[in-house]
């Protein structure tokens, strides 16, 4: 049988540093997750799409029940500790200058990452300016150390999870195919569940039109681990199980949610926590740049 955890309350973990006007009321906390077939999911209905979001087998879903922070949740997720790349999500806001280069380029139109691409390649001297302004702001918060641009994203709207797992499916594999993760933690063969912390993190910079969320549960993966092995053989658990594992044994513990609203960024460690991005209730495409380093404000 497995055990299962009593109602959780948060623990001090993964702190949050922020720099944007609304700081802690953009941010909300509900009372865990539930495996996607228990879930009650929402249909997609875009351009000519309309589908319900599968998800691969062991996905798990953060339930519903937002609610806005208490001042004793707060005070466990505000920063206290050095703020380093693994132990922070940073928000702020990308500057002036980029805003306006976004705003010239345009994404309006756009109903796809192809769209979003020849707006980028239409506007040649936007995109140049566009990119040294960012490499410019990047620079203030790289901690002297190499970063680098790793994709840019569009994700369609109203999708309650937006990372997905292609490598399971055909090549030719049709938008409906796409199987959701879940809450998830990043992560390669190259890592164990201590040394995660140790690959830097990265920053989303939200290009489109509306608000995203960012969700993430403010423990490490060395926090996750002491906590496993109360209940279960850690000796089994690796990057790759260890979320689904986690949700299994501690369904109630709290995923926190912060909303992105248009030009405003996060930074955070995805290898070393577990989180996903939601569109829920948006109705325009969500475009996103992602670049990886070793962030901090």
């Amino acid at each position: 049988m497995t055990a299962v955890a009593t109602a959780a309350t948060i623990k001090k973990g993964i702190g949050i540093h922020s720099k944007l006007p609304e700081g802690f009321d953009a941010i909300q906390i509900n009372s865990g997750v539930i495996h996607h077939t228990a879930h009650q999911g929402s249909r997609v209905n875009y351009q000519n799409l309309s589908f319900m979001p599968l998800y691969i087998d062991e996905a798990y879903i953060p339930k519903r029940d937002w609610r806005s922070l208490e001042a004793s949740e707060i005070s466990i997720l505000t920063s206290t500790s050095e703020l380093k790349d693994h132990n922070h999500i940073y928000l702020g806001e990308i500057p002036e200058k980029a805003k306006q280069y976004i705003k010239e380029i345009d994404f309006s139109s756009c109903i796809g990452r192809s769209q979003v691409m020849e707006r980028f390649k239409a506007n040649q001297e936007l995109t140049l300016a566009l990119n040294t302004e960012l490499h410019n702001f990047l620079q203030t918060i790289a901690n002297d150390k190499p970063f680098h641009l790793h994709c840019i994203t569009a994700n369609l709207p109203n999708v309650e999870m937006v990372a997905c797992d292609i490598t399971r499916l055909p090549e030719d594999f049709t938008i409906p195919e796409k199987k959701y993760m879940g809450m998830h933690n990043d992560g390669t063969q190259f890592m164990t569940l201590h040394t995660t912390y140790k690959h830097g993190n990265r920053i989303c910079i939200n290009l489109g039109s509306q608000t995203r969320y960012f969700l993430y549960i403010n423990l490490s993966m060395i926090q996750v681990y002491n906590m496993l092995k109360e209940v279960t053989d850690i000796s089994k658990v690796d990057v790759y199980n260890v979320a689904e594992t986690f949700f299994k044994h501690f369904p109630d513990y709290p995923v926190i949610r912060m909303a992105q609203k248009p030009y405003q960024y996060y930074i955070a460690p995805t290898d070393n926590c577990f989180h996903d991005g939601s569109t829920l209730g948006n109705t325009e495409l969500d475009v996103n740049m992602v670049y990886f380093g070793n962030f901090t404000h």
